[in-house]
């Protein structure tokens, strides 16, 4: 495959807010496994006409039980809740509601035995918990689009992962179990002296690398920015022909034809809020306490920009 290249600290919101988070009726249409919808939006990455979203996640209101409820939460894999706060930007889109995430200097992830601070967070959504989600985890293809801002000056250390999608059970879906999991996680990747590469970080039953540990998709196909202002990304998953292709800003980044293979049987299952640096231990981390930030969350079965 030939690469596609591309090119005010907020005040925290109440905890108390309402959370905000829905599916819409409207883009519940075409579900059929395998129907011409959902198979033309992952061979078409420059569709006509974009798709509605089905679902959508804001972070007012972030750990309530409205949130929680409206998100599809589940506690089983959250961990880094002491790293994040919900703060108000309103250049964000969506409802201006923004999820920071604060990476200790020298972090990385929650294995890292001799890192001296703690960073990232990561936690499930599950589309069984929310009404209609059973029609998008049966889906043949899902959309995930969400928005995100990395400060200027942002050290990038050597590596750091990416929210995605997952399916099936969790625990299964990276690290060395995946036998009945499948994840699309990002990463920003430093190669070649640079360190904002972008790629996807692949698990699927047969499709894991040879240690096991995930499989570098596309690396520096884009680039993240690290110019204080927020960008967009989305990736589509077809299940039934295993490709995955990603735009940033609304352009074709790539495509990896087949490579998600080994998941057709496994419904989809939700996002992946998974972002940490690393790798397992400290040389991964900055050097600097880092912030990100996180808006406006939405899925479709059709691709969305």
């Amino acid at each position: 495959m030939s690469p596609h290249t591309h090119r005010p600290r907020r005040r925290a919101l109440p905890a108390a807010a309402a959370g905000v988070g829905a599916l819409v009726a409207t883009g519940l249409l075409g579900l059929a496994l395998g129907g011409p919808s959902a198979d033309a939006a992952a061979t078409a990455p420059h569709a006509a006409a974009p798709h509605a979203a089905a679902w959508t996640g804001q972070f007012t209101g972030y750990g309530s039980g409205a949130w929680k409820s409206a998100w599809g939460w589940t506690s089983t894999g959250s961990w880094g809740q002491g790293d994040v706060q919900v703060v108000r930007d309103s250049a964000a889109p969506g409802d201006g509601s923004t999820l920071e995430v604060s990476y200790g200097a020298g972090s990385s992830a929650p294995s890292c035995g001799d890192c001296p601070n703690p960073g990232g967070a990561q936690f499930y959504t599950r589309l069984s918990a929310l009404a209609g989600g059973s029609a998008l985890a049966a889906s043949a293809t899902l959309d995930l689009k969400y928005h995100l801002r990395f400060p200027v000056g942002y050290d990038w250390g050597k590596a750091g992962k990416l929210p995605g999608l997952y399916g099936g059970a969790i625990g299964q879906e990276s690290g060395g179990d995946h036998g009945d999991g499948w994840s699309t996680r990002y990463m920003w990747r430093g190669v070649g002296g640079t360190p904002d590469n972008g790629e996807v970080y692949l698990y699927t039953p047969t499709n894991a690398g040879p240690t096991g540990y995930g499989v570098d998709l596309g690396v520096g196909d884009w680039k993240w920015l690290a110019d204080g202002k927020w960008h967009t990304v989305e990736q589509s998953v077809n299940r039934r022909t295993g490709d995955v292709t990603v735009w940033f800003d609304g352009g074709h980044a790539a495509t990896f034809a087949g490579a998600a293979s080994g998941i057709g049987s496994i419904p989809f299952s939700g996002v992946f809020f998974s972002t940490f640096y690393g790798g397992h231990d400290t040389s991964w981390g900055p050097h600097v306490r880092t912030h990100a930030f996180f808006a406006d969350f939405s899925l479709s079965t059709g691709v969305q920009h």
